[in-house]
Formats: C-alpha cells, structure tokens, sequence
C-alpha cells in the first residue's frame, strides 16, 4: 500500500495567518519599543547644565553632580572645567572657542560659567593709570561676552557666577575688579549673573573660612589657600544656584509639546 499523503500546513498558516510565536512575541516588543519611548521623552524633558571654568569651576560641578545624582530624569550636569585656566592665564587655550565648539558638539539649556582666580590683573587696581585699568577691562570683558555670546546663539541660557571674597586683601580687590567686569560684560550680552561675595563672610563682610552649611550647622567652608572652597563651601554655591537652575527646566518644562 502506498504512503498516505502529506496534510501540509494547517489551511490558516497557507491564508499567511500570523504565527502563534509571533504572537507572542508581539506584546514584549510593544513594551519595550514603550520602554524607549518614555526613555526618550525622559532625556528630552531633563535640563541639560554644562559647568565651564577653572578650578572653582570644578568644584560647582562636583556639587551640581552631587546635589542630582538620584534625579538624572530632570538634571543632567556635565563638568567642562579646565583645572589652571583662565580668560587670559594661556596663550594656547582659548575659552572662546572652546565654547564654540562646545555649543554645537551637545543640546545644552544651561550654561554655569566660573572664572577669576587665574586671571589676577597685571597690576594693582588701586595703584594703577586709568587708561590702562580701562585697555585691560575691554579686553578682558571681551572674552566674557564673546562666551556668553556663543551659547546665547545657540540658545543656551548663561549663569554667570561671581568670584567670593579671599583672604588676601590684594587679591580679594583683583577679585572685585574682576567681578565688576563679569558682571557687565555678561549681562550685556543677556547672561544672568549671580554674585557669591557674600557668600561666606564674617559679621563685618570681611573673609571667614567657618560658617552655616546647606544644613544650618557651622562648616568650615573655605580651602586652607584662603581662595577655593571646601565641598561644604561648594554645596553652599550651588544651594544659591539651583532656584535658577529648577525655574529654567520649569520654564523649558512647561514649553515642550504635550505638556
């Protein structure tokens, strides 16, 4: 007798019927192209702050990086700083451009810039011509506006910080001329500027190493050097910083599509 004839597939499977294993597989596929979406809708919603600038610089961005570590959904903070730079400290290094090249390279909302302790003037500003104090603050605010000017056209917000007193009396008056010159160089070109002179001073305004924390407890918030801060010194930095910082991603928030 000869061999019965093969029943081939079932009539559903031969109409191009979807197969049970990709029916299965439909759902998890769905989950996790909704898994990437929400990621991505995520990272489109966090405010995106880069920190530029010298030392002091650094130390802001350990703290930003500290303050958000547990809420990357909303912040993320890139450090930027360069340890011994300045706006006029090396002639082989130029923030300017480096800001350029920085704008276009990632989607940045905030921009914190902090500068000044490697750029102490070539002369003293109380014992000093004019015309030279005048040559070297439109140079010097220059530099400022052409960073600010960089991020600003490419839509980057610019926070702009001031320097804190030091102990030294010389270079705390550096630090003030310098001050003068951030502050309008910056705002001119639509920065906001957020001065720290008097963020750890004594009852007279002078300098003080010790003072209240973020927690109301008595720090010390200076550096042994009388000119950085302690990550204590820093946290407090950023305790003024971060209400600007949470009333742009606010801002941007309530500007994005669906919202």
């Amino acid at each position: 007798m000869g061999q019965l004839p093969s029943p081939g597939r079932p009539p559903e499977e031969r109409a191009g019927k979807p197969h049970r294993r990709l029916l299965l597989a439909a759902p998890g596929a769905l989950l996790v192209a909704r898994a990437a979406a929400a990621m991505s809708s995520a990272a489109a919603s966090a405010l995106t702050v880069v920190v530029i600038g010298d030392s002091q610089a650094q130390g802001v961005a350990g703290a930003l990086q500290r303050l958000y570590v547990r809420d990357h959904q909303h912040y993320h903070v890139f450090d930027r700083s360069k340890i011994g730079t300045g706006l006029i400290t090396r002639a082989d290094f130029s923030w300017p451009e480096e800001v350029r090249e920085l704008a276009v390279e990632r989607r940045v909302d905030v921009a914190v810039a902090m500068f000044g302790a490697n750029d102490r003037p070539p002369f003293h500003v109380d014992d000093v011509e004019p015309a030279l104090k005048e040559r070297f603050q439109r140079a010097y605010g220059k530099h400022v506006r052409d960073i600010v000017k960089a991020f600003r056209d490419a839509g980057v917000e610019v926070i702009w910080l001031g320097h804190p007193i030091v102990r030294d009396e010389r270079y705390a008056a550096d630090m003030a001329f310098l001050n003068q010159i951030y502050q309008q160089a910056a705002t001119d070109e639509g920065a906001r500027w957020l001065p720290l002179w008097d963020l750890v001073t004594d009852g007279n305004g002078g300098y003080a190493a010790y003072g209240k924390g973020v927690n109301g407890e008595t720090r010390r918030l200076r550096a042994d050097d009388g000119v950085h801060l302690t990550p204590a010194g820093y946290d407090l930095v950023v305790n003024r910083l971060r209400p600007l910082l949470e009333e742009r991603h606010a801002m941007l928030s309530s500007a994005a599509p669906g919202q």
